[in-house]
């Protein structure tokens, strides 16, 4: 009889165990994050002066202004745009930023539609052509496919430009939003894109030799007087052959030479 009672009462004390631990253990688990939870409250009260509840409230406004407000960016027109419409009359800055902004629609449109053949030689350098080219073989080796929908821009602006005696740059910062989501080729059609708030830089390229990158219309053309060839570079002076004025093609002679996401 004595051994049997030993047996059942450790098999008692067992069974006890065998709840009784997990329980302690659950317990301390809750006591654990009670503890924590009191911490925050108290360093949210103390550093903050607001309760968690109020906190999870200002970030949740943060986050949404954060899809609704522009992104800031440099706009340094009143310093260069004067230069640029001295020394590129036939554009000048109104056209050049024009042309900025049409560019980073163009480029996110060829990105999304994974079609780098849009972006047109007589506008875009090769090397602009080949990153787009680059980031849509990642895509594809990837499948997957980014999505821009709803482009709209809110501000452009002028943040650098260099002019020397063969060749300019002309750096533009455009803020803008889209609605993006990045996803797998089979979800495409049923993404639900985000409202997102970017800024980009979009570089501008003036170079006399670009023609050996481009097509050779781009910095060759005739004169409209006497039809004589001429080298775009003469532009603003006089036709060689009849002495006419030159004011032509001065845009394409401009080309989009690079974009990169600022922020």
């Amino acid at each position: 009889m004595d051994g049997t009672s030993t047996v059942e009462t450790a098999a008692s004390v067992a069974s006890v165990a065998g709840w009784l631990v997990p329980l302690i253990i659950l317990i301390a688990i809750v006591v654990v994050v009670l503890i924590i939870v009191n911490k925050v409250r108290q360093t949210t009260q103390k550093y903050l002066g607001m309760s968690p509840s109020q906190t999870m409230e200002l970030i949740n406004k943060g986050l949404k202004e954060e899809t609704t407000t522009p992104k800031g960016i440099t706009a340094l027109s009143e310093m260069y745009g004067p230069a640029i419409t001295r020394d590129f009359p036939e554009i000048g800055y109104a056209g050049m930023e024009v042309k900025a902004k049409n560019a980073i629609v163009a480029i996110l449109n060829a990105i999304m539609n994974k079609n780098a053949e849009s972006l047109k030689a007589s506008e875009y350098t090769q090397d602009l052509i080949n990153k787009v080219n680059n980031r849509i073989s990642t895509l594809n080796a990837n499948n997957e496919k980014e999505i821009f929908n709803n482009i709209k821009i809110h501000r452009c602006g002028i943040a650098n430009y260099q002019n020397r005696s063969k060749e300019a740059t002309a750096r533009f910062e455009i803020s803008l939003q889209y609605e993006y989501a990045k996803v797998s080729e089979e979800k495409a059609d049923s993404a639900k894109p985000a409202l997102m708030q970017t800024a980009y830089s979009v570089t501008l390229a003036y170079k006399q030799d670009l023609h050996e990158q481009t097509t050779s219309i781009v910095f060759s053309s005739n004169c409209p007087n006497c039809g004589a060839p001429i080298d775009a570079s003469a532009k603003g002076k006089k036709c060689p052959y009849c002495g006419s004025g030159i004011t032509e093609i001065a845009d394409r002679v401009w080309l989009v030479n690079d974009f990169n996401l600022v922020k």
